[in-house]
């Protein structure tokens, strides 16, 4: 028999305190499964951000030699994404840009967020890992809460071949003066691997 003290009075049970702590734990669970919201599954394909525990890559000197020359500033890693089929489709002309709070919070100002937010768009520059510099156009497709990024990246897909499921890229910002740009730095899925193998 267990006695306890509750409130100043005693009192006793025929429970063992091996026994009140199963219940109280049975208890516990059953009221986090019914306060629990139950979860939707989405029949949509999310995009497939990679979740390789890899810092990022150092970016090319090409590369950090044209943001250099552009007077860049303020460079942040936003994501690694996986190239799916909807972003090197050759009937497509836009990067879907996996959900980001870094993207929204961090790297967007107040008044590209409204525009973006808006239905409007952004124009920046993309930087690719050679140096060369592509004008494309941020924006929000709002049947799909989606933000893309579209305008030239057919040029890019082109100008490097890029394959799904097997091609990744690494995207950084930076600001040229008050402008918004990218860095996209292209990665071999193969090369990831590799990396992460030698760990």
């Amino acid at each position: 028999m267990m006695t306890i003290k509750l409130f100043g009075v005693t009192m006793g049970t025929n429970k063992t305190e091996e026994e009140i702590m199963k219940v109280e734990a049975e208890k516990n669970e059953h009221e986090q499964e019914t306060t629990r919201p139950k979860r939707r599954t989405s029949r949509i394909k999310k995009t497939r951000s990679s979740s390789l525990p890899l810092l990022p890559a150092p970016l090319p000197s090409p590369m950090l030699q044209t943001i250099q020359e552009m007077e860049g500033k303020d460079r942040i890693f936003i994501l690694r994404k996986i190239l799916e089929w909807s972003d090197t489709a050759a009937a497509e002309n836009r990067f879907f840009v996996p959900k980001s709070e870094v993207l929204w919070w961090r790297v967007l100002s107040e008044e590209e967020r409204t525009t973006v937010g808006g239905g409007g768009a952004v124009a920046v520059t993309v930087v690719d890992p050679s140096g060369r510099k592509y004008g494309m156009m941020l924006r929000k497709w709002n049947s799909l809460n989606q933000i893309v990024i579209n305008g030239g990246w057919r040029h890019f897909v082109d100008g490097y071949k890029l394959k799904a499921e097997i091609d990744s890229v690494e995207v950084w910002s930076f600001r040229s003066g008050s402008n918004l740009c990218f860095a996209f730095n292209v990665k071999r899925e193969l090369q990831l691997q590799l990396q992460l193998q030698l760990q």
